[in-house]
């Protein structure tokens, strides 16, 4: 990683350790509403990678970045946006390793791909949950779908600025990592969904998962939208682009997950199970099956 000056980059992987690697491409217009901000656009394209790497439970190392930009990326834009990676290569402590840049006529398209370390053996993996596993999130969910809706002007709300940073600025739970390694048999960002990766744990595991709604928790900003009638709670388990994680843990190591998790201002929620079978059901506070009409993103 010297000054990005070469065709190529080589990377040293330190003895013991493997290499988590994820990509992810982010659309204008489908990813990000046209006419975005930059730094919004920069601080999401990462952030959302970079929570791949969490759900494995590696640490970030470095990224590539790929550029197709549209005439309105002018050098204000491009300040902008360098700016923003800047930061949060200094927030979650991940260098630039190179890419390439190329213009397009239609929208701007970003593609990074981040890697990250993780001792060797110890990636946490989507198909490791095991029967009997709890189901835990890691922090509330709908809050992205909000902003989104906010930004196309479909929903009005006292909470708009919280709302708005949700979308814009997601976390990725990357302070996690260890803790993840050490309790937790499989994990998956929810970018697509709470109902839709929570289901894609339960598939890859070979088990069913039960999600009881009555366990789910929202943020003071997305309740109030439920309350109006605005949203139903399903609506909001299904909107995706939360970026919080979905993790199968077993019950004896919950309380050292949920002291670790506190260490760092995090307070996961238990909201359910896997089980032997198959699929993923949401259950009232009867036990009884609620019908699910959307599981989350649909990608085509």
């Amino acid at each position: 990683m010297d000054g990005l000056k070469d065709d190529g980059a080589v990377l040293a992987v330190p003895e013991g350790f493997e290499l988590a690697v994820s990509s992810d491409v982010l659309n204008e217009g489908v990813h990000f509403p046209f006419g975005e901000a930059p730094h919004y656009i920069a601080h999401k394209a990462l952030r959302v990678n970079l929570s791949d790497l969490a759900s494995m439970g590696a640490k970030p190392l470095c990224y590539q970045l790929g550029l197709a930009l549209s005439s309105v990326c002018d050098e204000s834009w491009l300040a902008a946006f360098s700016k923003a990676l800047s930061e949060d290569q200094a927030l979650f402590d991940v260098k630039l390793l190179g890419g390439d840049t190329t213009s397009t006529k239609s929208g701007i398209s970003i593609s990074i791909t981040a890697m990250g370390l993780v001792p060797k053996g110890e990636a946490v993996k989507r198909g490791g949950a095991k029967d009997g596993d709890v189901l835990v999130l890691s922090g509330s969910v709908g809050n992205a779908l909000i902003g989104l809706d906010i930004l196309r002007d479909d929903v009005v709300s006292a909470d708009e600025a919280y709302l708005l940073e949700c979308y814009r600025k997601p976390t990725p739970r990357v302070a996690l990592a260890e803790t993840l390694r050490a309790n937790v048999h499989a994990a998956a960002d929810i970018s697509d969904g709470l109902i839709a990766d929570a289901g894609h744990i339960a598939k890859a595991s070979g088990l069913a998962c039960r999600i009881d709604l009555d366990a789910v928790e929202f943020s003071d900003a997305a309740q109030a939208q439920i309350d109006v009638g605005r949203y139903s709670a399903l609506d909001l388990m299904a909107g995706g682009d939360d970026y919080e994680l979905a993790m199968a843990i077993a019950p004896e190591k919950l309380d050292d997950f949920m002291s670790d998790a506190a260490l760092h201002g995090i307070h996961p929620q238990v909201i359910g199970c896997f089980e032997k079978g198959s699929g993923i059901t949401v259950v009232d506070g009867q036990g009884q099956a609620i019908a699910i009409d959307k599981a989350g993103w649909q990608h085509f």
